[in-house]
């Protein structure tokens, strides 16, 4: 890369991105990011093969009205948009107040008066 490609738009220096990679705050990112997907994944398919089964091994179940001609399958179905709304929604509300803070520490680890140098001087 030249050094025109390392200025951002704004004019300032882009961050040291092997710095970054290998901040403490950019590891805890990943690893919080990563164990919510963990999470978010196994409770969406769980609860997809709990629908699956009732459907598929207890139909009279599934068929049995609750109220105003809604059924178990129904409603069973339709909680699958209401789980990945309100994931979602924590998805966002971690972004907002635990990712973003990680992401900026881990940029600010990457700047290079945190890193010593210029980026030129950085590079081999």
């Amino acid at each position: 890369m030249t050094s025109q490609q390392d200025q951002r738009l704004d004019g300032a220096e882009a961050p040291d991105w092997r710095a970054v990679h290998v901040s403490t705050p950019f590891q805890e990112l990943a690893a919080r990011r990563g164990r919510f997907v963990r999470v978010a994944t196994v409770a969406v398919l769980g609860w997809f093969a709990v629908f699956l089964l009732v459907v598929g091994v207890a139909p009279a179940l599934a068929g049995q009205v609750v109220a105003a001609g809604m059924t178990v399958g129904f409603l069973l179905g339709m909680s699958q948009f209401v789980l990945a709304w309100l994931l979602t929604w924590r998805y966002l509300k971690l972004s907002a107040t635990v990712f973003s803070g990680l992401e900026a520490a881990a940029l600010a680890a990457g700047t290079p008066a945190a890193v010593g140098a210029t980026t030129d001087e950085v590079r081999p």
